[in-house]
């Protein structure tokens, strides 16, 4: 029903009208996740990745999300998310701003972040 398009409480509808039981959401939510996680454990780590991003793309209209491969080497290089509340941020204000972080810690035990901010005269900060 979840696949097919069904919110949590028209699924809780649902049983309540077939098995006459008082179902709670939270255990319509503990169903949906049991079945997401049976259905992950069979996929690999890229895989399993590109299942959470088409998640994410189709929960809202305007949701994107892409990964990057480096075709020579097979590796992924860049994974980015743009929510369609983020869209809406980016047109009501002129200014970029562009967040960059990896994973984990650089040699010396710094956090990678990089903030670059174009604002709409150009200037950079």
């Amino acid at each position: 029903m979840a696949s097919a398009g069904a919110t949590p409480k028209g699924i809780r509808a649902w049983l309540r009208k077939k098995t006459r039981k008082k179902t709670k959401l939270k255990d319509v939510h503990n169903m949906l996740q049991d079945l997401k996680k049976a259905y992950k454990r069979n996929m690999s780590d890229v895989e399993g990745t590109e299942s959470i991003l088409e998640e994410f793309a189709s929960e809202q209209e305007g949701n994107t999300a892409q990964i990057f491969v480096d075709k020579a080497r097979g590796v992924a290089v860049a994974v980015t998310l743009q929510s369609a509340g983020m869209k809406r941020s980016f047109a009501a204000f002129p200014e970029v701003l562009m967040v960059d972080s990896t994973h984990d810690t650089n040699c010396n035990g710094y956090k990678h972040f990089s903030f670059v901010v174009h604002d709409c005269f150009g200037k950079v900060k």
